[in-house]
């Protein structure tokens, strides 16, 4: 695939925050009960649990979030299940259509259990898009860059044919000791920059995208 930054045999996505949206539910909810007045049950709810300053401290850190670490927290308090569902980000189901008709070959990293992503997929009808799947159950978690290194073995890549798309600064970590291009997503928090733009910015991504129409744009060469 011919992208805005050159040819590239293989494309490794990261899943939350890149492709599947399941972390601005946890955002909105956090935001909400930031309020003096939140507008939502739930938000109400997690206001009065006493849990906003931790959750604020832990989002704002210059440390890298996971996804697995707020819901854990949440989870504890109650919050199982969010007002706003997790699905796919706007535009990407057609992105990935569109690379996949193309003859891209692409993967998933993920920092999450397979199986769980898996039956995310599955649900979603995008599972045959990805040759591969790895989770955070296979083997060493990200940064370590064992998971790119399963995927180029079993893609028979060389690093520098290859491109990782990520929205944090553990994807790019990753990428970067793995030696292969890197390419920053920000859209997931676009309207609060704080929390992921400025942790892509010093890891020198080949660019990043602030929305799924910008990454389209980089991808297909646009």
């Amino acid at each position: 695939m011919i992208t805005s930054f050159g040819s590239f045999d293989l494309i490794i996505f990261d899943w939350d925050g890149t492709l599947f949206d399941s972390v601005s539910p946890i955002i909105d909810l956090f935001l909400d009960a930031k309020k003096e007045q939140p507008e939502s049950t739930q938000g109400e709810a997690l206001k009065e649990s006493g849990m906003v300053p931790v959750l604020d401290q832990i989002i704002t850190a210059d440390h890298a979030v996971q996804v697995n670490d707020l819901k854990m927290l949440l989870n504890l308090e109650g919050f199982t299940t969010f007002r706003k569902p997790a699905t796919l980000y706007a535009g990407i189901a057609e992105l990935l259509e569109q690379l996949w008709s193309s003859g891209q070959k692409m993967a998933v990293v993920a920092g999450r259990a397979q199986a769980e992503v898996l039956a995310e997929m599955r649900t979603l009808k995008i599972d045959h898009y990805f040759f591969s799947v790895v989770g955070s159950d296979q083997g060493p978690v990200k940064p370590n860059p064992a998971m790119i290194h399963a995927i180029l073995a079993l893609a028979e890549c060389v690093p520098n044919r290859a491109l990782m798309i990520g929205d944090s600064a553990m994807d790019m970590e990753m990428a970067t000791l793995a030696r292969v291009s890197m390419l920053g997503t920000a859209y997931v928090t676009r309207d609060h920059e704080e929390y992921c733009l400025k942790r892509l910015e010093p890891w020198q991504p080949l660019a990043i995208a602030e929305s799924v129409d910008e990454l389209s744009q980089f991808l297909l060469g646009q």
